[in-house]
């Protein structure tokens, strides 16, 4: 009987052991921080709207080697996501509730 009891902490005490706890999973909260089109009109006129892509500022980075501020264009947002990485645009006038909850 003792070695049932024995037996059965050991067992439970590996299996605690197997499950080590998931780091969260990678996310960036971003607010959009306007493109390069004026800039690009000026210097190519026309063509150079056409090449200006909208850009996204960092505010909240969890587990993701980003700095608040950095600022990304929308294709890279989309490459960071299509690898595992949750981005969560939000609205520009956002709330420090808003801020809290992203990225839960």
């Amino acid at each position: 009987m003792r070695y049932a009891v024995l037996s059965l902490l050991l067992v439970g005490t590996m299996h605690a052991q197997e499950a080590p706890p998931k780091p969260p999973q990678p996310c960036l909260a971003v607010v959009e921080a306007g493109s390069h089109a004026f800039r690009n009109i000026m210097l190519g006129g026309i063509a150079g709207a056409l090449v200006s892509k909208k850009q996204y500022k960092v505010v909240k980075a969890v587990n993701y080697p980003a700095k608040i501020g950095q600022k990304f264009h929308g294709s890279d947002l989309q490459m960071f996501s299509s690898s595992g990485t949750q981005v969560i645009i939000l609205d520009k006038k956002y709330t420090p509730e808003m801020l809290e909850k992203a990225c839960q």
